[in-house]
């Protein structure tokens, strides 16, 4: 028999699995886990740079979507409520960390050629982006990534719209001359998330999220 949540989530809106949730059926959560842990883990990657701090981050976010649930009044749309928390998590954890100097040089690792393999313009890519300042990063992740519109974009990182379009422009110009024609097809390679990572996380959510009565 096919789960609840399975069933219901491709027809149900945020809201309405919003208002099951705060109802009491906390199970309905689910169906907002599965749907935007995609999204959360890609923004959360931009951030941290490992997949095993994202899927932390993603776990903590998800954690604190349920527990302010009756805070969101849909003034944004709750994919980007609760991108923003990701977001936030994400910078919170990165600045817990000591600074460590970084020296990219991706053109000694991959050369730029015609037979380019796909996994080397993964490779190259992943360096352009880390050697691009944090904030920018942040910004190209949720925009040519995720795909974002600029509001949203600048919604989830508490930026004015004007601030994110500078901070795109720079993050493109910095790796246009390696990356302008790959990185629309590539991007998103790097921050894969495949069936199984969305379930472990959406199982640790649920774990604790289900062992929660007050909303």
């Amino acid at each position: 028999m096919a789960h609840p949540a399975a069933v219901a989530g491709p027809a149900l809106s945020d809201r309405d699995a919003i208002t099951r949730v705060l109802a009491g059926d906390h199970a309905a959560f689910e169906i907002l886990v599965r749907r935007y842990n995609q999204r959360m883990f890609r923004a959360a990657r931009a951030v941290t740079r490992t997949d095993v701090d994202a899927e932390d981050v993603v776990q903590q976010a998800w954690l604190g979507v349920f527990k302010n649930l009756a805070q969101f009044r849909g003034d944004a749309s709750f994919s980007t409520w609760a991108t923003r928390i990701a977001v936030n998590e994400a910078i919170a954890l990165t600045r817990k960390r000591p600074i460590i100097a970084e020296v990219v040089d991706a053109a000694s690792e991959v050369a730029l050629d015609a037979d380019l393999a796909r996994a080397q313009i993964g490779v190259l890519l992943e360096a352009c982006l880390a050697s691009i300042p944090q904030g920018n990063r942040e910004v190209m992740v949720l925009r040519d990534v995720l795909e974002l519109d600029t509001a949203e974009t600048a919604a989830c990182l508490g930026l004015s719209e004007e601030a994110v379009r500078v901070r795109l422009h720079r993050a493109r110009a910095a790796i246009a001359a390696a990356l302008t024609e790959q990185l629309a097809d590539h991007a998103r390679e790097i921050y894969a998330f495949d069936g199984e990572r969305c379930d472990r996380i959406t199982a640790k959510v649920l774990c604790n999220v289900l062992g929660k009565v007050d909303l």
